[in-house]
């Protein structure tokens, strides 16, 4: 994981110092958040503090997955449902930052209507049938979006389509009733006449984090890796509108999204060096040992830094 720099010596009088840095692999999906990341490589920010950071872009979480079980990437953007299930699968986690958290004043997910369905009060869900990806974030949203309301969780049927990209195309198209998708896709549906019925505003919960394999992790890397993503949000929060740019540049915003999305920005309270608490982590773990993907419920301190 060492990487040398450069060697400076001068005519034998000055002693020869060598710099080395850790090189790490970092697994990312398109989604807006990861910009801190993007913007960590461009700024030179890892670098700074001793770290050269590989982005290593992935389109499908499954794949995303996979690289990280054979080793091939040391730590990925990810979700604390996917994170606990790789950890419970034999590829032992660590969340070093959590890189979106539901708040009042920033949407990250929400359910969309079809423009061609007319179902606007929130009554006319029931029975309604949603699109989500099958024990992913999307369907523990849809559950918290329902009981923070005091709604059943089988207020509105769910409909198991993986694909965020299929997902689009039903609704758009009238199959669907209504789906559960992420911002930027939120905003540039309602600007195409889609109305959203439910969101995370209302909760306070982590949404998306970065994790590391365990034996990747040294407490040097985790406190490097934490001051570069602290720097990235200063600068995203400084001059929202010029990483707009960068988001467009990485594909994590569609061009046709770029004058309706409003730019996110990192609340340093709970992003990007906040970690889950206790209470939050068990929000989830709650969900999938009732789900029945986990036979256990583990220890927050099992998938949260030990240093």
């Amino acid at each position: 994981m060492k990487k040398i720099l450069f060697v400076c010596c001068f005519l034998f009088i000055f002693p020869c110092f060598v710099f080395a840095e850790t090189s790490l692999k970092i697994g990312t999906m398109p989604a807006a958040d990861s910009i801190l990341l993007y913007v960590g490589a461009e700024e030179k920010l890892f670098e700074k503090y001793g770290l050269h950071v590989e982005i290593v872009p992935f389109q499908s979480a499954i794949e995303l997955g996979a690289a990280m079980r054979s080793g091939a990437i040391d730590g990925y953007f990810t979700c604390i449902i996917n994170a606990t299930l790789q950890h419970l699968s034999g590829t032992p986690q660590t969340i070093v930052a959590t890189t979106s958290y539901a708040r009042p004043d920033q949407r990250h997910f929400g359910l969309v209507v079809s423009p061609r369905k007319n179902i606007n009060p929130l009554a006319e869900l029931q029975g309604k049938t949603v699109a989500v990806g099958k024990d992913t974030i999307v369907d523990f949203l849809l559950t918290q979006f329902l009981t923070s309301r005091n709604l059943s969780d089988t207020y509105i049927k769910r409909q198991d389509i993986r694909s965020i990209a299929m997902r689009l195309q039903l609704l758009m198209a009238g199959q669907l009733d209504t789906a559960l998708l992420p911002e930027p896709l939120v905003s540039t549906l309602e600007a195409r006449g889609a109305k959203v019925l439910l969101d995370d505003t209302n909760l306070r919960l982590p949404l998306a984090v970065i994790s590391f394999a365990k034996d990747k992790l040294t407490k040097e890397i985790y406190t490097q890796f934490r001051q570069a993503l602290s720097d990235s949000a200063d600068l995203i929060n400084a001059n929202p509108d010029r990483y707009k740019e960068t988001l467009l540049k990485y594909k994590l915003l569609s061009k046709d999204a770029g004058n309706v999305y409003t730019m996110l920005t990192f609340a340093k309270e709970n992003t990007p060096c906040y970690l889950p608490s206790e209470q939050e982590l068990d929000v989830y773990f709650t969900w999938l040992y009732e789900r029945k993907l986990i036979s256990d419920k583990p220890l927050a301190k099992d998938i949260l830094p030990e240093f």
